[in-house]
Order: C-alpha cells, then structure tokens, then sequence
C-alpha cells in the first residue's frame, strides 16, 4: 500500500490553518520532518505539562500572600483589643 499525505498533515510556519506551509513538497513526498505527527490529544496534554508548574507556583504565591495579610489582621485585631 502506498502512503499518502494530505495537505492538512503539513507543517506551518504559525500553528493555523491560515500560516505558510514549512515545506509542502517535502511533506507531500513523505519527508517525517515536515510532517505533523502527534494527534490533538498529545499536543495538548504536552501544552498543559508545560504550564502546570507555573500554575502551580502561582497557587502558591497566592496562598503565601493571604497566609501573610490573615497573620497581619489577627496582629492588629489583638493591637486592638
């Protein structure tokens, strides 16, 4: 069986369906390096590992901030008192 590649399996130079292709006459003759290869699910399952850990020390510089203002009001609720 021959293998055929279709235009939409080629790369682009913006990730868009509108960007120039990298290279379509090499992606059509069956070059894998100007060939879209991972699906949709793998794209964006390495996409969202990518940015998990800036969510994640964004998280925690958000809860240090509200640890350090409740600390704050309890010390100047007992000022208070």
């Amino acid at each position: 069986l021959e293998k055929v590649t279709l235009e939409a399996c080629c790369q682009r130079e913006l990730q868009s369906r509108e960007g120039m292709f990298v290279n379509k006459e090499a992606c059509l003759s069956g070059i894998e390096r100007f060939q879209n290869r991972q699906g949709c699910y793998t794209v964006i399952l390495n996409s969202f590992e990518t940015y998990v850990y800036l969510a994640g020390a964004l998280a925690i510089g958000v809860l240090a901030i509200e640890l350090f203002a409740m600390i704050f009001a309890m010390c100047l609720f007992r000022g208070i008192q």
